[in-house]
């Protein structure tokens, strides 16, 4: 063997070794999409409103802030991508909770501390048929209730109206909503922008919080409210409506505050990835909201592995009994072909989908259509009179042009597709590619090294005899 071609061997094992060292243990080492793995499919419609223009730019402002929380949030590969000119897709493959998911993308996440001017009178908790010995107790019970909810309602239509003669005036429900009651709010004193960061904390008697810190701007601005409303209630406001408005018992300086009430740990973790990602740019609607079940996900992956593996096994078999031993040599760079996608596909960190399953099958085709080209020209070559050896390197030179016009021609239709596709079709651009390139060093070099170590063992052998 000479030694060009010695080194074309140890190439082959080098990263073959290194392949298998890589994807091993592949079982969760390759993202799934949506399509196969499940999670919830959102798209939101941004609205253009005077309080919220959606300009030139809002759409693009949005898609930042939105993979902003998606990626505090911790979901593995997400799509977001715009639709049109207003409307945005966010794919959460994995996401176990599609109604958490959706408020933590969906919530504009405004917060505002505001100045108490008045407040209507907490409404009871509504009853419980099984508090009550009768029916009839019941009824009057929540006869009552129904009054008091009345009441409530008059004074937000009360404090809308005085709100209408105060400049930056709001009325905001409270958010407590077995304790309804309405408030009347004065201009905002410190807004979310002034955020320097949010975290999670528990207040002295072990409730779960929000620390914030405020900038320069924001601590002087909070330390200003807080110094001129002691004694009076300073309202903490989420998207409009009031978490909690506590007493202010002194001047607070240095930039701190604390929102404390009824959070479970997660819902204080999806505040506190809100708030740190900024406030929604523009104002949404959910236009759709979908979930994909892990069963659907897991029938999508069985069917596309079974139909790989069922192409993969007729082309292996065709080629064997076809080409006899050089399909063999085919059927070993075929399978050093699927080890280097999947290599790839952990490498670049790529979504697979059902489509991408789909460009895995092609690449099979695509890799065996190469070993075919080298394989005939090689016959036309020994029928011309050429010695094995000399047919295997005019087989492979020949040959070499025409695969890498093929390859490199999907090559390109693949790149269009990854760059202006969307969703599923971007994946299947990009395991396509990966696919190709990994086809053409199969072909060309992984292919060679095994027919050369054949045809030189075979020289060899009849050179002893």
């Amino acid at each position: 063997m000479l030694r060009k071609d010695r080194t074309r061997l140890w190439v082959v094992l080098a990263v073959i070794l290194a392949a298998l060292a890589y994807v091993w243990p592949i079982t969760g080492r390759v993202n799934l999409g949506l399509d196969l793995k499940g999670g919830a499919h959102i798209v939101l419609q941004a609205k253009d409103t005077p309080e919220h223009p959606l300009g030139d730019d809002g759409i693009e402002r949005l898609v930042a802030v939105l993979r902003n929380r998606v990626d505090q949030y911790g979901v593995a590969e997400p799509i977001i991508q715009t639709s049109g000119k207003d409307r945005v897709i966010v794919d959460l493959p994995g996401v176990q909770d599609p109604a958490a998911a959706l408020e933590l993308i969906g919530k504009t996440a405004l917060l505002e501390f505001r100045e108490v001017l008045d407040k209507s009178e907490p409404a009871p908790p509504a009853p419980q048929r099984g508090n009550y010995d009768s029916d009839e107790q019941f009824e009057r019970a929540q006869t009552r209730w129904n009054t008091a909810v009345e009441s409530a309602g008059g004074a937000r239509s009360r404090f809308e109206e005085r709100a209408a003669g105060i400049e930056g005036a709001i009325a905001s429900r409270g958010e407590n909503e077995n304790n309804l009651r309405y408030y009347l709010l004065g201009g905002a004193l410190v807004a979310g922008k002034d955020l320097k960061r949010a975290e999670i904390n528990r207040d002295g008697i072990g409730r779960m919080g929000v620390s914030l810190s405020f900038n320069d701007e924001g601590a002087k601005s909070f330390e200003e409210a807080t110094g001129r409303l002691v004694g009076k209630e300073l309202a903490i406001v989420l998207d409009g409506i009031t978490i909690s408005a506590p007493v202010v018992q002194d001047r607070i300086s240095g930039g701190n505050a604390q929102i404390t009430g009824r959070f479970s740990v997660d819902e204080a973790r999806r505040l506190v990835i809100m708030l740190n990602a900024g406030a929604l740019p523009v104002e949404v609607e959910v236009a759709e909201n979908r979930s994909v079940g892990p069963t659907l996900g897991a029938d999508s992956v069985r069917q596309g592995v079974q139909a790989g593996l069922a192409g993969a096994v007729l082309v292996f078999i065709f080629m064997l009994i076809y080409y006899r031993f050089n399909g063999l040599a085919a059927d070993v760079a075929l399978a050093v072909t699927m080890l280097l996608v999947f290599a790839g596909l952990i490498a670049f960190r790529a979504t697979l989908t059902l489509p991408g399953i789909a460009g895995i099958i092609l690449t099979i085709g695509m890799a065996v259509d190469g070993n075919v080209l080298i394989y005939e020209r090689m016959k036309e070559e020994i029928r011309a009179g050429k010695t094995p050896l000399a047919a295997l390197d005019a087989g492979f030179r020949k040959a070499l042009v025409t695969i890498l016009d093929s390859n490199i021609t999907t090559l390109i239709a693949a790149v269009v597709l990854f760059y202006f596709g969307t969703g599923s079709v971007r994946g299947f651009g990009v395991t396509l590619s990966i696919g190709l390139v990994a086809s053409v060093f199969s072909n060309v070099v992984v292919t060679r090294v095994i027919l050369q170590i054949f045809v030189s063992s075979k020289k060899h052998a009849l050179k002893q005899s």
